[in-house]
């Protein structure tokens, strides 16, 4: 039986990065950056790349990186809030591990991304602009919802403390591991 990966969806701002770090350090798994590894790869920030090559560039090294983390196993991966809008992507983590998709109201999400945007040193992200305003935010989550849908589970983050929901994603990992076939455990 495969091991298979988790991948976490949602859209910025909605923990996956901090509670996919302290779920894969509970599962004694590797923890995944997809935007690490593309600024890594590429040499590049992401807004770099969006703003000198494109958003279809970016999105095809976006999916090059997931096809990469797919070939590996015991991975927990934080995945690009715009990931899933592709289909080849949906069905990709859909055929290696159990998507579990992080969520929040567009008000946290934009609290969350503005508190952290001076600790990164950079602008928020580069569809939203720099001040992430909820709006924006609201007509994107809107515009991705058919897409995230997708994920086998679904997380509020909403008042959890990361910890919390490291605990969820173990949790909803050994649950649905078993329905879709995934070895649970080493």
């Amino acid at each position: 039986m495969p091991r298979g990966n988790i991948y976490l969806t949602g859209f910025s701002g909605t923990g996956k990065s901090n509670s996919g770090r302290q779920a894969a350090e509970l599962l004694g798994w590797e923890f995944f950056e997809m935007d690490d590894e593309i600024e890594t790869s590429t040499g590049k920030k992401i807004p770099e790349i969006f703003s000198e090559d494109g958003e279809v560039k970016f999105r095809q090294i976006e999916s090059d990186i997931l096809k990469a983390a797919a070939t590996r196993t015991g991975l927990v991966v934080s995945t690009g809030g715009g990931v899933p809008t592709l289909e080849e992507n949906r069905k990709l983590m859909a055929a290696t591990g159990v998507v579990i998709r992080l969520t929040a109201s567009p008000e946290t999400i934009n609290a969350r991304l503005t508190a952290s945007a001076g600790r990164r040193g950079r602008a928020l992200r580069p569809l939203l602009g720099s001040e992430a305003p909820v709006d924006r935010v609201r007509a994107l989550l809107a515009e991705r919802e058919s897409a995230y849908a997708t994920a086998d589970a679904e997380i509020n983050t909403e008042g959890l403390r990361h910890g919390d929901v490291a605990m969820l994603i173990m949790e909803t990992w050994e649950h649905i591991s078993k329905l879709k076939g995934f070895q649970n455990g080493e």
